[in-house]
């Protein structure tokens, strides 16, 4: 289905009778205008990251905040942070009274395959704050595409931050390293 949204966009960006009257006559429709515009709204992602405290995000009924990446839009049913053109996602979750660290013992390669996913790494990681935390970095296929999966663990003996990242790997060139920043910037309040 996703394959379709992507070639019907194409087409409709190739081959649209107003665009391409619009393009010969040297002028612009509106109907284009608003269909570039559109487009570009879903498709754009900012090609770095910075940190700006003010910009961090309160997850509703969670002890975290985060601070996304320019463009991706809060999603309650994820929850965390849609990027649609690009189907990316950055899912926070909060698991209350367990350590990261207990729940990282069990994070292995048998229970990323128990999820459809292939281990590539796992590394110990310094948070934004300061605090450590673990990455892993696996692979999944779905729908005809490999996706890479950042997960990220971090937290204090009370919350552990859970965070599942998702994009394509084909756009992990433009998209790991903003996703990655973004994901550092998880921290437990109170």
């Amino acid at each position: 289905m996703n394959r379709i949204l992507v070639g019907v966009l194409f087409v409709l960006l190739v081959s649209c009778p107003l665009c391409m009257s619009a393009q010969q006559t040297g002028g612009q429709s509106s109907l284009s205008t608003g269909f570039s515009s559109a487009l570009s709204d879903i498709t754009t992602v900012s090609s770095d990251f910075v940190f700006d405290e003010s910009k961090m995000v309160a997850i509703p009924n969670t002890n975290i905040k985060i601070q996304p990446p320019e463009y991706f839009k809060y999603s309650e049913s994820v929850p965390g942070f849609l990027h649609v053109g690009t189907m990316s996602s950055i899912q926070v979750e909060e698991v209350v009274g367990t350590s990261y660290l207990l729940i990282a013992m069990a994070m292995d390669s048998a229970y990323f395959a128990t999820q459809g996913m292939t281990l590539i790494s796992s590394e110990p990681i310094v948070m934004r704050d300061g605090s450590e935390g673990i990455l892993y970095t696996a692979e999944m296929k779905l729908n005809g595409f490999v996706f890479e999966r950042l997960v990220l663990m971090s937290g204090d003996y009370h919350y552990t931050i859970w965070i599942n990242a998702g994009y394509i790997k084909m756009l992990s060139p433009k998209l790991k390293h903003i996703v990655l920043q973004s994901i550092l910037t998880s921290k437990i309040f109170e």
